[in-house]
């Protein structure tokens, strides 16, 4: 008897035990095909053409759009400075880098995002220009042109502004260590007196503890020196150094007679 009963249950258990787990299959099957799809969603890059891009200056399309270094971001929530009449609506639709650090809103011109040419002062402001866009505004793609290509790829343009950016972050770092070991001189003009230039424990906004005495700094590639306090003149090398005339060598302060 008890053997006839297991022979009639067995299969019964088979075939919750296979709906089970085609049940169980189905649901992993759907969470795996919607992380797929969310995870291509978030991956996938909108490529703007440039005619694209141009409808959306809040009149063809609503939303307001601006394109900075090729990196598209919406702006909309920002309208009363970039809507129409508003001061940086120029900027709409388009990708007019340059003008951020040239103050020309009147470009049109095809070089409106060339920025190459640019000073490294320049170029890293307007890489601080696109960082407070990424925490500000939506990114929404990026611009086909100068800095990507139709598939979203970085262009060897691109690749060289970066490598710019690199050097020039370098050589501001370069400048703030020699700053640090020859820091600019107070500086005071006046009409009686001429020029008064002298060294203290924060002159040149760089603090130390020492105070040095001025002289007159030739920078290899400058036409001009510059008046820098130094501790010790035996650490610089010969020639880059010049005592002013008329002050006496040990002196934290000389006078520069008008000429």
């Amino acid at each position: 008897m008890l053997h006839l009963k297991l022979k009639l249950t067995l299969p019964l258990v088979l075939v919750f035990v296979g709906i089970l787990c085609r049940s169980n299959l189905e649901i992993i099957f759907k969470s795996l095909m919607s992380f797929i799809r969310e995870t291509e969603e978030k991956n996938s890059i909108k490529v703007f053409l440039p005619d694209e891009l141009l409808e959306y200056k809040g009149v063809v399309k609503r939303n307001l759009y601006v394109a900075v270094l090729g990196t598209v971001f919406d702006v909309t929530k920002g309208k009363k400075h970039y809507g129409k009449d508003s001061p940086y609506h120029y900027f709409t639709g388009k990708d007019g880098s340059r003008a951020l650090v040239t103050g020309d809103f009147k470009d049109e011109s095809e070089n409106r995002d060339h920025t190459l040419d640019l000073s490294c002062d320049d170029l890293l402001t307007l890489v601080n220009w696109r960082s407070t866009f990424r925490k500000k505004y939506k990114y929404v793609g990026v611009l086909n042109g100068r800095y990507f290509d139709k598939y979203g790829k970085k262009t060897a343009y691109y690749q060289d502004v970066i490598k710019k950016v690199e050097q020039c972050k370098q050589e501001k770092e370069t400048a703030k260590r020699k700053e640090l070991e020859y820091p600019p001189c107070n500086m005071e003009w006046s009409e009686d007196r001429g020029t008064k230039v002298w060294c203290s424990l924060n002159s040149g906004g760089i603090t130390r503890n020492w105070v040095g005495v001025p002289r007159q700094y030739y920078e290899p590639g400058e036409d001009k020196p510059r008046c820098v306090c130094i501790k010790d003149d035996y650490n610089v090398p010969a020639g880059l150094l010049k005592e002013y005339d008329n002050c006496a060598k040990t002196s934290t302060t000389c006078i520069l007679p008008v000429s």
